[in-house]
């Protein structure tokens, strides 16, 4: 029996219903809902569009060069776009995005480095798949066999790591886990980085938290594409990315693959910068801040604290 590839799509959905049932049956509300609630139309559509005009102009630069029509509007409609997504959302009623939790200094830099996080590692995998398959011409098979330690690492490095920062603080370890990069350094990073910005705010600001913290490590994570596609389409044929990208590459001569491979060990020092940046944003939060545990009261003394690091 032959299953055709389009099933991988499906792989996701019995484990998505399974644990939608199970976050049915165990998860409690914790906080109270928001008094001013609403759908930022207008931030949301802003942002979008912003967002898809960066992606797009950013990407096709390579390919079309930076001339190109498609890549100028681009460019100019997220120039002009996502300013003025930040000014929509400083004066929304209900905003998409709460830039108010980003006063807070670690909030901030963790937040920070979430970004930067999706930004210099959400596309190496991405670009290991067609250098093994495309470029190397292996198997998909034989690719994803060598790709398998990076999981395994992070599986192994995240609940280590999260107990860890829980006696020790997250900022060290934090700041390693981006150095180190891939795999171990992704669960060096993660479950630390995370559970510092969810302990700097209170309770009743933590799904804004964790929100902010998927948009900004997300954002990050589209980004990293566009900008590795930018740098390993360029100066290559059309022909030849059209072999690597289809993994059809058997046939192309060392010579035609040597400027996609010379441009693939740029983009890879480009994320390895980029990481070394992220360590340079973990180590300015601050060792210790105070976590209230609760919206106080009008006229209420304030919550007793928590430290977290």
């Amino acid at each position: 029996m032959t299953i055709s590839w389009q099933w991988v799509f499906w792989f996701n959905v019995p484990l998505a219903l399974a644990g939608a049932a199970w976050g049915a049956l165990i998860l409690r509300e914790l906080a109270k809902p928001d008094a001013v609630r609403g759908y930022d139309v207008l931030g949301t559509t802003t942002f979008v569009l912003g967002l898809t005009g960066l992606v797009l102009g950013v990407s096709r630069g390579g390919l079309s060069g930076w001339g190109d029509p498609t890549v100028i509007v681009g460019l100019g409609v997220a120039a002009v776009l996502l300013p003025l997504w930040v000014l929509i959302e400083r004066r929304s009623r209900a905003p998409m995005l709460d830039l108010k939790i980003f006063r807070d200094r670690l909030f901030a830099a963790a937040s920070a480095a979430a970004f930067i996080n999706g930004l210099a590692r959400f596309a190496l995998m991405f670009l290991f798949v067609f250098y093994y398959q495309g470029a190397q011409g292996q198997s998909p098979i034989a690719a994803g066999i060598r790709l398998t330690p990076l999981a395994l690492g992070m599986l192994i490095a995240s609940p280590l790591a999260g107990m860890y920062a829980d006696r020790h603080g997250s900022r060290t370890l934090a700041a390693l886990g981006m150095l180190v990069t891939v795999g171990v350094g992704s669960g060096m990073f993660n479950s630390p980085n995370t559970a510092a910005m969810m302990g700097t705010v209170p309770a009743y600001r933590r799904g804004v938290a964790a929100g902010a913290r998927t948009l900004l490590q997300n954002t990050g994570a589209v980004l990293s594409i566009a900008f590795v596609l930018a740098i390993v389409t360029s100066a290559v044929p059309k022909s030849t990315l059209f072999a690597i990208f289809s993994g059809l590459a058997k046939g192309l001569s060392a010579q035609k693959l040597d400027p996609f491979i010379a441009n693939m060990h740029t983009a890879l020092w480009v994320l390895a910068g980029t990481s070394v940046i992220g360590a340079a944003v973990c180590l300015l939060r601050p060792r210790h801040v105070a976590v209230p545990d609760r919206a106080p009261e009008a006229g209420a003394a304030p919550a007793p604290a928590a430290l977290t690091s």
